[in-house]
């Protein structure tokens, strides 16, 4: 299992509903959906996120209220690593991941999460944004599926 690595970040308010959230974007995506707008991600480049993580979060935790990681469940031992790092300073954490089934992500992993996103992207049915999307992202707190469309 390779170790996860980042290929840049972002302060975002549009990936978690009500947060602001630091978006890590984790590259060795293993999904490679066709039409992602993230196929830079595809690649086993950048820096390796546990070297960086405290850091990451010294710089923007008094900015921020969630850490979302797009990517990682691919190494969820390093990903675990990390969320429990958020969870020390308060934030909330979220995971985007192109993994269609909850039950493969570990019972930790989940437990360490406040917010979900699963499934593939597929082209003809769109993005979280879309009613024919197969896409779907959970509030885990509160046990309940948000919608991003209208």
């Amino acid at each position: 299992m390779r170790r996860l690595k980042y290929n840049g970040y972002t302060i975002v308010m549009q990936e978690v509903p009500n947060e602001i959230s630091l978006a890590i974007n984790i590259s060795d995506c293993p999904y490679k959906c066709k039409g992602c707008h993230s196929s830079y991600l595809w690649d086993y480049v950048g820096l390796y996120l546990t070297n960086d993580i405290d850091n990451l979060l010294d710089k923007y935790s008094s900015l921020i209220s969630c850490v979302c990681f797009m990517g990682g469940d691919q190494n969820q031992e390093e990903l675990l690593y990390c969320l429990k790092k958020a969870k020390k300073r308060k934030l909330k954490t979220c995971l985007y991941t192109g993994n269609d089934d909850i039950d493969s992500i570990s019972k930790e992993v989940v437990e360490s999460l406040d917010y979900i996103k699963i499934g593939r992207y597929i082209e003809e049915l769109g993005g979280l944004s879309c009613k024919t999307t197969n896409q779907r992202m959970f509030d885990l707190n509160n046990n309940k599926e948000i919608f991003f469309y209208k």
